[in-house]
């Protein structure tokens, strides 16, 4: 057993409280540096925040958009029979059970003429408009098909009884026609040279071409009319949010219970499988590119950090010299970086919430922050200035004093 004059002297042990007060006084004397370090982190932090946030909040404004879009229209087909001149016609009545069902918001027969019928607003006019759309609609019908009154009004059962001829015109057929759609109520279009009163002016849904620049007469005009032909009628269901399905199941045994194959029901197809599938796609793309930020911070940290501890070489011999643990000057860079994470972590993600806000409100969507984020983007800079000073620590561990002292 070695005597007590040949034991090797034991190292002054430094405490926690040392580590961390050397670790502070460092960034602090070095804040320029600092700023510049964390702000590598920050800028990682803030497309993470930022991109978790923007999608959260344009989400929930899709979500509100698809569910305007979501299938609320259904549309039965009937079958053609033809005899000679004869066209077999739906009957008009069919349309109450199928209004009676749950679910149903409107519903009412449409078919479209052959061709492009010409429209004119003057009796005998050399150049008609010979690029309209022709329509005969049953009340409710255009309603079904998500039109809307602009002015004037709808014709009803009484024009449809009497037989009246009477027409309604899309808001561009009337500014076509009257060079403005104000000016279409209470006068008079030429449909295939025959005589009509304008009742009114509708809006046609978006993306609707048939209905577009056309015009829509009553419904009884399928038949009988010259210069008409309609070959085919379909009933148009509006349904309310989520009913499309039901009614798509329910509608031909209303219709027509003794024979419900013979009618052809078509739905628009679901949308929500597209809309997760985009919004999927979207948060991934952009929460890769947040990574590759968050990655070169990193990399930016641990690179200051190793220049750090080639320029300290002599601070960190002298601490070695005077009784520091290699454990104790590791500690003290690690916590230098991982101070500087957080830094950069809180920061960006104040950063990160700014951005989300402000292009929320400029899109004037509902602004949606998850609480998970905001308390995990700090935690992320910490973990990341963490790890990204592991390898400057290590390397100032290593440096011997006496070499250190020297140069």
């Amino acid at each position: 057993m070695p005597s007590a004059e040949h034991r090797r002297p034991r190292r002054a042990a430094t405490s926690i409280r040392d580590v961390v007060a050397q670790a502070l006084q460092a960034m602090a004397g070095r804040r320029g540096r600092a700023a510049l370090t964390a702000s590598g982190v920050a800028f990682g932090i803030c497309a993470a925040v930022a991109t978790l946030g923007i999608t959260a909040s344009a989400s929930q404004a899709v979500t509100a958009k698809f569910d305007e879009l979501t299938a609320t229209e259904v549309r039965v087909k009937y079958p053609i029979f033809e005899s000679g001149d004869h066209v077999a016609r739906p009957d008009v009545g069919q349309r109450l059970p199928v209004r009676r069902l749950n679910g149903v918001r409107e519903a009412g027969l449409l078919a479209q003429a052959d061709g492009h019928p010409t429209i004119s607003n003057i009796r005998d006019d050399d150049a008609p408009w010979s690029e309209a759309t022709v329509l005969a609609v049953q009340d409710g019908g255009l309603a079904a098909s998500g039109a809307t009154m602009v002015s004037g009004r709808m014709f009803d059962a009484g024009h449809e009884s009497r037989h009246d001829r009477v027409a309604l015109l899309d808001s561009v057929a009337a500014t076509w026609l009257f060079g403005r759609a104000e000016e279409g109520p209470g006068a008079m279009v030429y449909v295939a040279g025959m005589p009509y009163s304008v009742l009114g002016v509708y809006q046609a849904p978006s993306g609707n071409t048939a209905m577009t620049g056309a015009v829509a007469l009553p419904y009884w005009t399928i038949s009988g009319q010259p210069g008409l032909r309609f070959p085919s009628s379909e009933m148009v269901v509006r349904t309310r949010l989520g009913a499309a399905d039901q009614v798509a199941r329910e509608v031909p045994y209303a219709i027509a219970p003794q024979a419900p194959d013979d009618l052809a029901v078509l739905v628009p197809p679901d949308l929500r499988s597209l809309r997760a599938g985009v919004e999927r796609e979207t948060q991934a793309l952009f929460l890769g590119l947040a990574l590759v930020s968050l990655v070169i911070g990193a990399l930016g940290v641990s690179n200051v950090s190793y220049v750090s501890v080639l320029e300290r070489r002599a601070e960190i011999g002298l601490r070695r010299a005077v009784g520091a643990s290699r454990r104790a000057v590791a500690a003290q860079f690690c916590l230098e970086t991982a101070g500087l994470g957080l830094i950069g972590g809180v920061a960006g993600t104040i950063a990160g919430v700014h951005v989300t806000a402000a292009t929320s409100l400029v899109k004037s969507w509902l602004v949606i922050l998850d609480p998970v984020v905001l308390v995990g983007g700090p935690l992320v800079g910490l973990v990341t200035g963490l790890a990204a000073g592991v390898f400057p620590a290590t390397a100032a561990a290593r440096v011997q004093p006496a070499e250190a002292l020297r140069s």
